[in-house]
Formats: C-alpha cells, sequence, structure tokens
C-alpha cells in the first residue's frame, strides 16, 4: 500500500480526482518548496545562509544543510534522512542553471528516495507485527498487519510525512522487548524518539513496567539497560543538534511550541484554534494519562499477564497522540498498528471508522470551499470561505468525530486494563521468548 501512497503523491504522477488532497505531502509541498522556492518572498523566512541557496540555483553542487543553513521543524533522525535525499538529489541536478526547473527535479528524486525509505519502514512494520506476534504466542491474529495495511488512512499517509519511520522503529523497540534484548529494545525506541516524540509516551511505560513492574533482583539491570539504549538514541541525537546549531535548534522548539491547535480534540469546546488553552488542556491530558499509566503498571505489578506492557504501550500512544494539541492525520500511524493488534474487537470497529474519518480530513481539505458551498445551497447556515482549520469546515467535522471515536476507544481501553490489573488473572508470559502456538490457541479473528 505503500507504493499507492507513493503514486499518489508524487510530483510526477497526475492529480487523482482532480483532488489535491490526494497529490499534497509534507514531504513535497508542506516542506521542500517553501524552503527551495526560487521565490526569494516564500523561502527567505527560512534560511539562515541565503547564498546557500543561491548557489544552489545558480547549477552548483551544492547541500544545504537544514538546521544549519536553514530552519527545519522536523526531529534529527528525519533531519538526516532529509539531508542525504536532498543531498543526493542535488548533486545528481548539478549543472542546471535554470533555477524552477533544478527546483522540481530535485522535488522528483527528493520524493522518489524518500517514497523507497518509507516503503521499507512499511514493510518492517509489518514484519514486527508479524514477530510480536510470534514472540506473545501469538496472542493477537497475523491478520491484524493486512489489515492495518488496507486502512484508508495507511493507504494515504504511509508516504507523506516521516511517521512510518517512527512507527516501525517502536515496534521494533516490541519485538526486542518482548525477546528480552532490553538494550536493543531501547535503542531502538530511542532513534523512533529521535523521528517523533510522541513515541516517548511508549518508552515510559515500558521504563515503567522494568522499574516497578517486575520482580526480583534483574529489573534495576534491565531497566538500566534500557534506559541506556533509550539515552543513546533517543536523547543524544537532540544534544548533537543542538551543539550543532543552537539557532536551529530554537527554530525547532519555537515552531512546534507556536503551533496552532491542528484538528485537536480540545477545538469542540475552544474554538479559537491559537488561543493557549488548546496547550494547557494538551499539558494536563498528558500528565493525567501518565499518571494513570503509572497507576496501572503498579497495579499490575506481579501479574501474569504478560502482554500488560504492550497493552499498555497501545494505550499511552494513542492517549498521547490524542491528547496533543497538535493531531495532524498521518500521525495516526504511531498507534494505529499497536491498537489493532491489543484491543478488543469492538474497539478495532470503532477505530475502523475513525480512520475513514481521519482519511477524509485530507480528501476533503482542498474542496473546504465546495463544500461549504453545497451545504448552504442545502440548507445548512455556512459561511462559504476557504478555512478547513476551523470549527465551521466540515473538515474539522471529520477531524471531530475521529476524536471523539478515538476518546471511546481510550476509555474502553482503560477501562478494560483497570478490570484486567484487578483480576490479576495468571497468564504465561511471554518473557521466556517464543514458543509454538497449539490447535486450541487459534488466532482469534480479527
Amino acid at each position: 500500500m505503500s507504493g499507492v501512497s507513493a503514486y499518489l503523491h508524487s510530483p510526477s504522477t497526475p492529480v487523482l480526482l482532480g483532488n489535491l488532497g490526494l497529490k499534497y505531502s509534507d514531504i513535497v509541498y508542506g516542506v521542500y518548496y517553501p524552503r527551495f522556492s526560487p521565490d526569494p518572498a516564500v523561502s527567505s523566512r527560512y534560511w539562515y545562509n541565503a547564498e546557500a541557496l543561491e548557489s544552489l540555483l545558480r547549477g552548483e553542487p551544492r547541500c544545504p544543510v537544514p538546521y544549519v543553513d536553514y530552519a527545519f521543524e522536523y526531529p534529527p533522525l528525519v533531519g538526516l534522512l532529509w539531508y542525504s535525499t536532498t543531498c543526493l538529489s542535488a548533486l545528481a541536478t548539478a549543472g542546471e542553471h535554470r533555477p524552477s526547473v533544478r527546483v522540481d527535479r530535485i522535488a522528483e528524486l527528493h520524493f522518489a528516495l524518500n517514497a523507497a525509505a518509507l516503503s521499507i519502514f512499511v514493510v518492517l512494520s509489518v514484519l514486527f507485527l508479524w514477530k510480536l506476534a510470534e514472540s506473545l504466542g501469538w496472542a493477537f491474529g497475523p491478520r491484524v498487519a493486512t489489515l492495518w495495511l488496507l486502512l484508508p488512512s495507511t493507504v494515504l499517509y504511509s508516504v507523506y510525512n516521516w511517521d512510518a519511520m517512527c512507527a516501525a522503529l517502536a515496534l521494533g523497540s516490541l519485538v526486542a522487548f518482548a525477546r528480552r534484548r532490553y538494550l536493543a529494545s531501547g535503542l531502538l525506541l530511542g532513534a523512533s524518539v529521535a523521528a517523533k516524540l510522541m513515541t516517548a509516551s511508549v518508552a515510559y511505560v515500558l521504563f515503567l513496567h522494568l522499574l516497578f513492574g517486575k520482580r526480583g533482583d534483574a529489573r534495576l539491570r534491565d531497566a538500566g539497560h534500557f534506559l541506556a539504549g533509550l539515552a543513546v538514541a533517543g536523547a543524544l541525537p537532540y544534544l548533537a543538534l543542538l551543539a550543532l546549531s543552537p539557532a536551529g535548534f530554537r527554530d525547532f522548539v519555537t515552531h512546534h511550541y507556536a503551533w496552532y491547535c491542528e484538528n485537536c480534540l480540545y477545538m469542540v469546546f475552544v474554538h479559537d484554534i491559537h488561543s493557549p488553552a488548546h496547550r494547557l488542556l494538551a499539558i494536563a491530558s498528558v500528565s493525567a494519562l501518565a499518571a494513570a499509566v503509572a497507576l496501572l503498571v503498579a497495579r499490575g505489578r506481579g501479574s501474569e499477564d504478560g502482554l500488560l506492557p504492550y497493552r499498555l504501550s497501545a494505550v499511552s500512544a494513542l492517549g498521547a497522540v490524542l491528547s496533543n494539541y497538535v493531531f495532524s492525520p498521518q500521525m495516526v500511524l504511531l498507534f494505529s498498528p499497536l491498537v489493532l493488534a491489543f484491543s478488543r474487537r469492538a474497539s478495532r470497529a470503532l477505530y475502523a471508522v475513525s480512520d475513514v474519518a481521519n482519511f477524509s480530513i485530507m480528501f476533503s481539505f482542498f474542496r473546504d470551499y465546495e463544500l461549504r458551498l453545497f451545504l448552504r445551497e442545502v440548507g445548512i447556515p455556512v459561511s462559504v470561505r476557504f478555512s478547513p482549520w476551523t470549527i465551521d469546515s466540515p473538515v474539522q467535522w471529520f477531524a471531530a468525530a475521529r476524536n471523539l471515536l478515538l476518546l471511546v476507544v481510550l476509555v474502553i481501553e482503560v477501562s478494560r486494563l483497570s478490570r484486567s490489573c484487578d483480576a490479576r488473572t495468571p497468564r504465561r508470559s511471554p518473557s521466556s521468548g517464543p514458543r509454538r502456538a497449539t490447535a486450541s490457541e487459534a488466532p482469534p479473528p480479527v
């Protein structure tokens, strides 16, 4: 399905159904073109070193460095991939002296390289889901991976931003965790955090489980190994970025702190997307979620339910994204594989409906004016303008439906975990490693 996503978003393919929402991607249109535009009125606000862009536009074999030569708002692992793809594309097009032509050619090569990398991460995600199911004694059906691939949001958003890379690394970490390779688990999850901070929610769960959810003298050693890997692969890239370019690091942080409420849960209550209330509500919600997760870990201490840390990881990842004041549609990839794997059938069904609503956000985004006009013509009093970011837009109605459905899923799964911790039903822990499933343990239907 990543191939379909790559086809949809490639700069060289036609716009399917004439809908720009199926063509748009952050990789090309959201980040690349604003920075590498030949029009100084567009690009100048991003560049610290304008000469680097000027030499590129002259046809020279120049590789501008994100964070150093220009502002870049993504975490360091994404920045490394971005630098690699833009640099290779710039070198391959050196000698082209027509600025607009060179910028377009770089865009095509840059996207193709990112699409190839992200497609690999999508494949790895599927493989890791299968390995995780095997390591946990086929605790969930392998068809979950197929269902995840076929969901509308996976099809549209897997080659749209870099969330697929972050998700694959987090899934790989869980596989290593299930096999008691805690240093490797920390390293993979640290790399995931270096691609997107949201998976720190999974790191929080796993660290708490190792430190407080287990018994025995080995828990401090295991938690130490996990934390060491997390620090090396997760914290050091950010520290390296700070040392490399303090201005770039500052602008990276400022960009995210100052961002508006993008499709967030709180817009239903606070309609002003620029209100600081959204950030305050997000802080309060994330704090409450962190406390709830810590309480569930403590209540489940000593439980033989070997799936507890994975179910908690699914809840924590979903809650962290849902609670944030930025919930871009591609961010569902950060939790959708875990929710499908470790939730009940009712939650999966609700998630599938929310996924369709999430797909509809970008499908309708560039049609906002036409949708408003249609609604006005059928008697629904809406203002006719292009404003897909505000609550009076049908686009935000899709976002609100998605958010409320996911909130129901979150409540269902937290309640389920709470009952499970109270019951403490004995169950074989998967910590002893993979085993074969017996005939009586056939994978449940998705």
